[in-house]
């Protein structure tokens, strides 16, 4: 097709050029936004669509491999920890967890007729009283923690509602 077009009027030739505008190449103009984003001037919005491609290629395939599982490290269930989360309620209990952290930690008393953990060895014994401890002693540096900060809180707050009665009068 002829770029150029001729039109003859009643008074004067009139020539028409057209001339189509080419887009530089790709390499030649690149917006660095483009490139950022990953623009191409050869994709196009309905043939490179994420949407257009087959579900199983999006999917992967199914293997007979599950997928790693992973133990729960399990944390003993201590007298502290209840004291801690119900001191939110009540922040008297955290006054009694740090408490905890004075008091030593001892086996049951054990009688013939009723032994703690009779099927452990003694080792195990010591070690299962340790690993309660170090659990004890851990939740109740968090009453310890959680009680100053509710005194250094209370201080304050009493401090400012004071200052602010005091400016008043």
């Amino acid at each position: 097709m002829d770029s150029t077009t001729t039109t003859t009027g009643s008074q004067l030739p009139l020539v028409l050029t057209h001339t189509p505008r080419a887009l530089p190449a790709e390499s030649a103009y690149r917006d660095p936004t483009d490139a950022f984003f990953g623009y191409t001037f050869t994709s196009s919005r309905t043939h490179e669509s994420r949407h257009d491609r087959r579900i199983s290629e999006v999917l992967p395939p199914y293997t007979e491999d599950l997928p790693p599982t992973y133990t729960e490290k399990a944390e003993h269930i201590t007298l502290a920890m209840y004291l801690f989360k119900f001191g939110f309620l009540f922040p008297p209990f955290w006054v009694m967890g740090a408490f905890i952290m004075m008091s030593p930690l001892r086996a049951p008393p054990s009688t013939p007729s009723s032994a703690w953990l009779p099927e452990k060895t003694e080792e195990e014994r010591e070690a299962i009283i340790a690993t309660l401890r170090a659990a004890e002693l851990k939740w109740a540096r968090r009453c310890l923690w959680a009680l100053i900060a509710f005194i250094l809180i209370a201080v304050s707050a009493g401090v400012g509602a004071w200052a602010a009665l005091r400016s008043r009068s």
